[in-house]
């Protein structure tokens, strides 16, 4: 009933007066039953004898009365990352003709708009209000911290040294926090395969989501080439000759893999 308005004997004996006599209404005499006031959210007054005195007999009075205007609000959530955006929707009730929100922290501070985006750029917990206006008066509901805002981390990726385009596929490693994961071309489960990306230069992304879920990354290229002629040694063989000497020294360097015979001369003094 406090929805639509309040109800007060008036008269008669519950209103503290004297009994009425011969009161009657539509052919029926109430012989001194309690005239009642209905007040509307909206001040309207309404009054009458009622008979039988319950809720029903206030109906006809509150079909009358302008509903009450009731301030309310949510949002599709309550947690965001810094530079996060943030969809409120008005639930207020009654007939509402205008709106003014108050963002404490939040881009923009004020809206007038019913159902306003609103951006958070700033650390903290910041208060939501909401009033509404209408024909039946206005409210006001307001939330302290309503809103929690955290911090981005701080994702750094160290540099990737020149990448050999034979070489095997490895995996990935240099971004802190540890625990996040690497993506870009040649890259899959965090496993860099240099024939995959290719000849040329690449571009690694590390992203990094911390405990509240708030997600952040760096970047780092890695260059892929082909070593001609240079290699890691393998079954390597050298011969000096002639040993001892006093004059001429002869070297050769031979490599299997590729193969490569090295000769060379060094004059002794």
């Amino acid at each position: 009933m406090a929805s639509y308005g309040i109800t007060n004997p008036c008269a008669g004996t519950e209103g503290g007066g004297p009994a009425a006599i011969d009161v009657v209404i539509d052919g029926q005499n109430f012989l001194g039953y309690p005239t009642y006031c209905v007040v509307c959210p909206d001040r309207t007054l309404y009054f009458d004898i009622c008979w039988p005195p319950d809720e029903t007999c206030f109906d006809p009075f509150f079909e009358m009365c302008t509903p009450a205007i009731a301030a309310n609000f949510s949002s599709d959530v309550s947690e965001v990352c810094d530079e996060g955006a943030v969809q409120f929707e008005d639930l207020s009730v009654g007939d509402i003709t205008s709106w003014e929100w108050t963002f404490e922290g939040g881009d923009p501070a004020t809206s007038t708009e019913q159902n306003p985006m609103v951006t958070y750029s700033t650390t903290g917990d910041w208060d939501v209000s909401l009033t509404v206006s209408g024909g039946a008066g206005s409210d006001t509901y307001s939330i302290e911290g309503y809103m929690e805002v955290f911090d981005l981390p701080v994702v750094t990726l160290e540099p990737f040294p020149v990448i050999g385009y034979d070489w095997e596929p490895f995996e990935l490693t240099g971004g802190i926090p540890e625990g996040g994961g690497y993506s870009g071309p040649g890259v899959e489960g965090n496993i860099f395969d240099p024939v995959a990306a290719g000849h040329g230069t690449v571009t690694i992304t590390y992203s990094y989501t911390d405990e509240n879920g708030c997600e952040s990354f760096a970047q780092q290229d890695i260059e892929v080439v082909s070593f001609v002629g240079v290699g890691e040694p393998e079954n390597e063989m050298a011969s000096i000759f002639p040993n001892p000497t006093s004059s001429l020294l002869n070297f050769r360097v031979i490599k299997e893999k590729p193969p490569v015979d090295l000769q060379g001369a060094f004059f002794m003094g």
